[in-house]
């Protein structure tokens, strides 16, 4: 069984399928879709699948974290690869890092 539209299904919901650049919080809120549908990640291997437990944490360190490995290990599945973009702003004399995401396929 192909796990190939399992994994564009995933990467649809976090934001990443269309290989333009996503904020974190926009990957961060399709953690729910993952929650409320882990019988589809059951279908995929357990190296793909990874440890989901940080998942639903509620230090968003963690759940972050486990959210961009295991989308880094969805597209690597389909030959594809997460890259990460930083960009500083400075707010209230404090420098704030904002993130963004994005999909790319190689070729």
């Amino acid at each position: 069984m192909s796990t190939q539209p399992i994994i564009e299904q995933i990467l649809q919901q976090l934001g990443l399928w269309d290989e333009t650049w996503v904020e974190l919080d926009r990957i961060d809120s399709g953690i729910e879709f993952i929650l409320a549908n882990k019988s589809l990640l059951e279908s995929l291997p357990a190296r793909v699948r990874g440890d989901l437990s940080f998942l639903s944490s509620d230090v968003d360190l963690y759940r972050r974290k486990a959210v961009c490995s295991l989308a880094r290990r969805l597209a690597k599945e389909i030959q594809s690869a997460i890259i990460r973009k930083r960009t500083q702003h400075r707010v209230n004399k404090k420098t704030v890092s904002i993130y963004h995401y994005k999909r790319i396929t190689c070729t």
